[in-house]
């Protein structure tokens, strides 16, 4: 005879009942979210084809993307595909379309598929210097090979794609905690 599962006592502290998910930001619906303050404007960037490149970067540029253009921090990425480094030896290939690389090892580097793993932001306008730069205490005018960095207090990719125009990636889960930075930030 099965035993019947009983509910377990509340932790040490918490009342019956307690819910921590009640802690937790919830999803906004990404399709409809957009942020428009006076000077700047965010909206969630979907459905961009992103695959993590580490080992021997050279050598996987030259087989799979010899005209990719690299971005560092707070440079302007340029054309479709681009290449966005993150430490010496990894970067995140980005393109609007899916990408044709061997996922897996390829003799001296690796390819993993991060379409999922990260959500992207861009932030416009001409206020959107000072946003960002609330955000993070890098030195954004003397710039780096790495667009790797912390950004409202979380692990986060940093660049441009127009002058005005910034795009961060963060860890999905960290995309609800992002938004709602930039919803709650003052002007």
């Amino acid at each position: 005879m099965a035993r019947r599962a009983t509910s377990a006592p509340a932790p040490q502290g918490f009342s019956a009942g307690y819910d921590a998910a009640e802690k937790w930001t919830p999803y906004p619906d990404w399709s409809k979210a957009g942020i428009a303050r006076e000077g700047w404007s965010a909206r969630p960037v979907p459905r961009l084809s992103q695959v993590l490149v580490s080992g021997d970067l050279a050598e996987a540029r030259r087989i799979h993307a010899p005209q990719t253009a690299e971005a560092g921090l707070w440079s302007i990425a340029t054309g479709d595909p681009y290449l966005v480094r993150l430490a010496r030896d990894r970067a995140l290939l980005v393109s609007s379309e899916p990408l044709a690389i061997p996922l897996g090892w390829n003799e001296g580097w690796a390819a993993s598929a991060a379409g999922d793993a990260f959500f992207v932001v861009d932030i416009e306008g001409p206020s959107m210097r000072a946003v960002v730069a609330e955000a993070t205490g890098a030195d954004l005018v003397a710039g780096s090979p790495s667009a790797a960095l912390l950004f409202a207090g979380i692990n986060a990719i940093l660049y441009r794609m127009a002058e005005d125009r910034a795009r961060i990636h963060v860890e999905a889960g960290f995309g609800p905690y992002l938004w709602r930075w930039l919803e709650e930030r003052r002007d």
